[in-house]
């Protein structure tokens, strides 16, 4: 008597046209499917007489269902919101979040990639400030899947989810096209690798802007403190600057307070903008222009993604980016 080959998952997901992971969440009735790809799929299995491997089945049972959401620090606004986003697909495919917070430092965030295996997570998302090739080497031998958030090259070996276009260009953009030419910077010049920095300074160049190193103001931390102390360094300057580019949206908040207390204008004197456009953009007079990075939307995909990859280790790694949005408030363009 002739034995039948043994229908396998991949025979499924090449028969229905879809991914084999899309197999595996429909099996295990977890939730983010389309119904209309969990019937054609539920269709091919009855068609082509898939019984799934219960051992295999019983080891997915087996997962602790929690993944690990590692970010800077929870007190900047900017990142409850990526939390949130992240948090929703979660819950939806019954997992839970852990945070951890590694303050930006570097050794502490690899440590996270390092002992995951002593944490009880599935899977990490991290918001990585750490050298590339260092982090690139931690993640081959890390003993669960890695999302990261943030732009990389095509080499490093995790699904990555990061913007199509560096915020600082945009918002540098922004102040050069309402005609400022005394363009600051204020805040760390390490943030984000150097990107936004890297930003400012590849602007001027761009523009034949003249770069001044005495524009520049270097905070140690990228809160509000750093931005009051922007602002009296720049009044206290033999000429000030007409425009102030912030790293984020907690120091262009203090440089505004902080130049509105020495009894300048904003935007008349100076115009400020800065990067995430958190909440609190809105909640100064005046608000504050700011560019987004779609900080939920962007949680929300990175947990996609990881899921996708406990689902099935073996696919193809991605790239995903998004749009940043220009959000012109007061703090730039005085409002009628």
């Amino acid at each position: 008597m002739e034995t039948r080959p043994k229908v396998t998952i991949n025979d499924v997901a090449r028969t229905a046209g879809v991914a084999k992971s899309t197999v595996s969440r429909i099996i295990n009735n977890a939730p983010g499917v389309k119904p209309v790809t969990r019937l054609k799929v539920n269709r091919v299995i009855e068609e082509l007489g898939f019984t799934p491997n219960m051992m295999a089945r019983s080891l997915k049972t087996k997962l602790r269902r929690q993944i690990a959401l590692a970010i800077d620090d929870i007190r900047n606004p900017y990142y409850p919101e990526l939390a949130w986003g992240a948090e929703q697909v979660a819950k939806q495919n019954n997992f839970r979040v852990v945070l951890i917070n590694h303050y930006g430092n570097p050794s502490e965030e690899l440590a996270v990639i390092k002992e995951a295996s002593d944490m009880h997570v599935d899977g990490i998302v991290l918001l990585s400030i750490s050298h590339p090739k260092t982090l690139s080497k931690i993640i081959k031998k890390a003993s669960v899947p890695v999302t990261l958030i943030g732009n990389y090259e095509d080499d490093m070996p995790a699904d990555t989810v990061g913007l199509r276009e560096n915020e600082g260009y945009m918002a540098m953009d922004h102040l050069i096209r309402i005609g400022r030419r005394r363009i600051a910077y204020a805040g760390s010049t390490s943030v984000h690798r150097g990107a936004r920095y890297a930003a400012y300074e590849q602007s001027l160049a761009s523009h034949f802007m003249a770069f001044d190193s005495a524009l520049v103001y270097n905070g140690e931390r990228l809160a509000i403190d750093t931005g009051l102390e922007a602002a009296r360094y720049f009044y206290n300057l033999n000429e000030i600057p007409d425009a102030v580019f912030a790293a984020n949206d907690l120091v262009a908040i203090g440089v505004v307070q902080g130049l509105i207390d020495l009894g300048l204008r904003v935007p008349e004197d100076v115009a400020v903008v800065g990067i995430d456009n958190i909440p609190w953009c809105n909640l100064i007079r005046p608000k504050v222009s700011s560019v987004s990075n779609l900080v939920a939307e962007m949680g929300r995909i990175a947990v996609e993604s990881l899921l996708l990859r406990i689902d099935d280790e073996a696919r193809a790694f991605e790239r995903i980016t998004l749009e940043p949005r220009l959000i012109v408030r007061e703090s730039t363009v005085k409002q009628r």
